[in-house]
């Protein structure tokens, strides 16, 4: 991919330009570990807009609004002011999760693309999902899961994912990672410019970084970047609990449409994967029972039959349990296995629970923002507007899966 970059300057609430956003990731490394953070582009038939996005079904994909919807064609946002109008046609996006993309990796088309049905101010109302042609394969991407029924806390830490740009204000075309950040306020306590339906992070996000996610301790989705303050300082996040209907009333049809049983939060509405109390009675806290008993080995079907010591019966679709470890760290786990909260026990288990957006808010003050109109705040819309060239490539997008054209 070759990339033309337009730098983006951010607007005081007077509407002047104050400074230009062109930091990385502050501190961010290359990344090649979160394998359910995909590149987003838009295609028209010579430009091309990118944003991050984040699998958290097998053809599901979680991003930020105006990543996928027309606006005001200002790339400051001051809220209130900050429109967006109907999504592009699902035909326009293809995405990839490569952490360096190119001509080679594999692609994914759309075939839906919904937003909330209520709001259409880029603050407050800025997330969307897009359904996928084709089901992402397991060894290409383990979903992320969607942290629906629990809110962020301020202190409390996360990691920021994105395909932004570098230090020098160049598209690298290279995902990044940046950890240890900390959430500064949780939502309804930020103040002006942040809706009661965001947060407000710490630092590191910038164009290209739109639509990519917070993930907590355990790896789940805990908000989406919408827009950030000069030099990619004060990132905004859509806090992922205010869209909890949303979510998971379009995660039902992409199951459909993917012919899958939905996941475990779609059918519990919450992110912690239930536990299976063994069949002789112990609740497995510590391991359950007496060291004596035998039972079923780490890694095998569980139910009829009890788990061995030290091993729980764990079920994360609520239907098929294996029995699995207990653990207070990831250093209690096998490699390639994290330890997982479950209710109130910690299990090891594969990435993103090793399976396999305000229509529909849960929350009331989702509609009704705490800003009153054209209550202004300086931010920078940080999704990227770039002309892509590909040699020889055509002007539709590839096929679901398939490789860019050349």
């Amino acid at each position: 991919m070759g990339v033309a970059l337009a730098g983006f300057a951010c607007s005081a609430s007077g509407g002047e330009p104050t400074a230009s956003g062109t930091q990385t990731i502050a501190g961010g490394t290359a990344d090649v570990s979160h394998q359910n953070v995909f590149l987003l582009a838009r295609e028209s038939m010579s430009s091309s807009a990118l944003c991050t996005a984040t699998l958290i079904a097998p053809n599901l994909l979680l991003t930020a609004r105006h990543c996928v919807s027309q606006g005001t064609g200002d790339d400051h946002v001051l809220c209130g002011n900050s429109v967006l109008g109907d999504p592009f046609p699902p035909s326009a996006f293809f995405s990839t999760n490569d952490p360096t993309p190119r001509d080679q990796s594999p692609f994914f088309s759309a075939v839906d693309v919904r937003v909330p049905g209520q709001g259409v101010d880029t603050c407050g109302y800025d997330v969307a999902l897009i359904i996928l042609k084709q089901n992402v394969p397991a060894d290409v991407s383990v979903p992320a899961i969607p942290r629906i029924d629990r809110e962020v806390q301020p202190g409390e830490k996360y990691t920021a994912v994105g395909y932004g740009l570098n230090a020098a204000g160049n598209q690298t075309g290279s995902r990044m990672v940046l950890g240890g950040l900390r959430i500064e306020c949780q939502p309804g306590s930020c103040g002006e410019g942040v809706e009661s339906t965001e947060f407000r992070g710490e630092t590191g996000i910038c164009s290209g970084d739109s639509g990519g996610p917070a993930l907590d301790a355990d790896g789940k989705v805990v908000g989406v970047v919408s827009r950030g303050g000069p030099d990619c300082g004060t990132p905004v996040y859509s806090t992922v609990t205010a869209w909890h209907d949303f979510i998971i009333d379009t995660a039902k049809d992409a199951a459909k449409l993917g012919n899958y049983d939905p996941p475990f939060w779609v059918t519990t509405g919450l992110s912690d994967p239930p536990v299976v109390v063994a069949p002789n009675g112990t609740d497995g806290a510590g391991g359950a029972a007496s060291s004596e008993r035998t039972g079923a080995r780490e890694g095998e079907p569980c139910g009829a039959d009890a788990c061995q010591s030290a091993l729980v019966c764990y079920a994360p679709d609520g239907k098929n349990g294996s029995c699995t470890s207990t653990c207070t760290s990831i250093a209690d786990c096998k490699e390639g296995q994290v330890c997982q909260s479950s209710g109130s026990l910690s299990v090891c288990t594969l990435p993103s629970g090793g399976g396999d957006d305000k229509g529909g808010c849960s929350i009331a003050a989702a509609s009704s923002p705490t800003t009153t109109p054209r209550r202004q705040a300086g931010w920078l819309l940080v999704a990227l507007g770039t002309t892509l060239v590909l040699a020889r490539r055509r002007s539709r997008p590839p096929k679901c899966g398939s490789p860019l054209s050349t």
